[in-house]
């Protein structure tokens, strides 16, 4: 069976959760991140920023920051693999931060840019949202296709096996060798 180390007794991690687990890493982790840092250094200079929603930027540099590493955190354990449902975990917070990032994208779509208070960030910063629209339902198609596929089912399950010591068996076989047919 590909995949599947017969001297270690395991299943490998098949090359598109790590496609998976990067692509999730650093869209939903690493950028929120930087997003935060960049909200954070906009809230040092502007006292009553509002982001693009109408957030105050203190608000939403906090939550920004505190979902990017718990999305961190979950990458980290998928890529180990345990606990067992991790791939629930992760792709349940996935996809309701792409319902919160495609709420954000409609909602810059929607309102004009405030030329008197938002000025060139805000502008910036709504052009860079609007750019993530295709990476935002992209990523989680994928996400949510692979991690659901056998080879990914099968890493992640493995390690339940191996705590509880339970181990795939062979199906018996209902072949005698004396009653093999013949060929005429």
């Amino acid at each position: 069976m590909k995949g599947y180390s017969l001297a270690e007794g395991r299943v490998r991690r098949p090359p598109g959760v790590t496609l998976a687990l990067i692509a999730v890493a650093l869209l939903y982790g690493v950028r929120p991140l930087l997003e935060a840092a960049l909200f954070h250094r906009l809230d040092a200079t502007a006292d009553e920023a509002l982001i693009p929603g109408g957030i105050t930027v203190r608000a939403w540099t906090s939550v920004e920051g505190a979902v990017g590493g718990v999305i961190l955190i979950l990458c980290a354990l998928a890529w180990i693999g345990r606990p067992p449902r991790i791939r629930w975990a992760l792709i349940g917070a996935m996809l309701a931060l792409t319902a919160v990032n495609l709420f954000r994208i409609i909602q810059a779509w929607g309102t004009a840019p405030d030329p008197i208070f938002g000025g060139q960030m805000q502008s910036a910063l709504r052009r860079a949202l609007l750019c993530q629209l295709p990476l935002m339902v992209l990523v989680p198609l994928y996400v949510v296709w692979y991690l659901n596929r056998a080879p990914a089912r099968a890493f992640f399950r493995q390690t339940a096996r191996r705590e509880t010591g339970h181990t795939a068996r062979p199906a018996p076989t209902t072949e005698s060798t004396s009653e093999r047919p013949t060929l005429r």
